[in-house]
């Protein structure tokens, strides 16, 4: 199983060097992980070349797709994605006012495609780069845990446990169906691919821990008929309702939105007539707003103020 081992540090500034390495430290990883990258010379004079010092310089045991590496370096950075590594690349200020020119002249430079363009690592930490490192080799990336269960990205191995929660009694009467086997493979293909990156957050599946079964779906995702706002969305299947899972899960949901994400507002839209679903938002802290018109129903809006809970 692909995992990351080791941050490779290329060519950066020294300042910027020295916060990743207090801030891994920091966080609680292993110096042993952190391996310095440097050019060399041959006997000749001429550079040694980039395979050789990546050789030369990490274990023998420790392969590209273990690494990932920083650096502002664009020759580093082509020849790590050649190797297929994760990459961040640094932008000084003075490369970050050339993309900037680039982009008002309406160019579209070449170069080395990294996972990430940085600016600075003053916040970077481990979690941060591991989660870079997971998006590159296609990952789901571990949203939270609680007490019973795992909140995860979507991936497709999951699908035909999605079609079984879908097909319990009841499940679709306030929520949207799932579409034609085919068409929902493709639709989840497309999430997992366009939205988890772009976003950073969307719809995510519940699997128990003691069972590693799904067990439901959570998330949040923006809507344009709440200015952009989040809405949390929740559903457990049949057989692990009236358990706590629910409650369980979306608070833990709720501190990651006002955490990770930085939400100072989240939103339930609940269909009118959906009983349950109004006293489990109130539950949560949920507060009626108005009433909206969502193609072609109605939606009653509650609203939550994450300013106001608790940490």
């Amino acid at each position: 199983m692909l995992k990351l081992e080791y941050i490779v540090i290329g060519e950066l500034p020294e300042r910027q060097e020295s916060y990743l390495n207090e801030n891994l430290s920091a966080d609680g990883s292993p110096c042993g992980r952190i391996v310095k990258l440097c050019d060399g010379e041959s006997e000749d004079g001429g550079k040694l070349n980039y395979n050789y010092i990546f050789e030369a310089v990490l274990p023998s045991y420790c392969l590209p797709h273990e690494c990932l590496l920083i650096s502002g370096n664009d020759a580093q950075l082509a020849w790590a994605g050649r190797l297929n590594m994760a990459s961040i690349a640094y932008l000084s200020p003075e490369k970050l006012g050339e993309c900037e020119a680039s982009q008002t002249a309406g160019r579209q430079e070449d170069g080395c495609r990294s996972d990430l363009y940085a600016e600075g690592f003053e916040e970077v930490d481990w979690t941060f780069l591991r989660r870079v490192y997971e998006r590159h080799h296609g990952i789901p990336w571990l949203i939270c845990e609680t007490e019973r269960c795992v909140i995860k990205e979507f991936s497709m191995e999951y699908l035909d446990e999605l079609f079984a929660m879908y097909a319990g009694e009841g499940m679709t009467d306030y929520i949207e169906p799932l579409y034609d086997y085919e068409e929902e493979r493709e639709y989840q293909q497309a999430y997992i691919s366009r939205v988890y990156p772009f976003y950073g957050y969307g719809m995510w599946i519940v699997c128990e821990k003691k069972t590693g079964r799904l067990i439901g779906r959570a998330g949040v995702e923006m809507r344009e008929e709440l200015e952009g706002e989040l809405e949390l969305g929740y559903a457990v299947g049949v057989p692990y309702q009236r358990q706590g899972y629910a409650a369980e899960v979306c608070a833990a949901i709720i501190s990651y939105v006002k955490k990770e994400l930085g939400q100072d507002r989240l939103n339930c839209l609940i269909e009118e007539g959906n009983t349950v679903s109004e006293h489990f938002a109130k539950r949560l802290g949920f507060s009626f707003l108005e009433c909206l018109t969502i193609e072609k129903k109605r939606m009653k809006r509650y609203v939550l103020a994450l300013t106001q809970t608790d940490e």
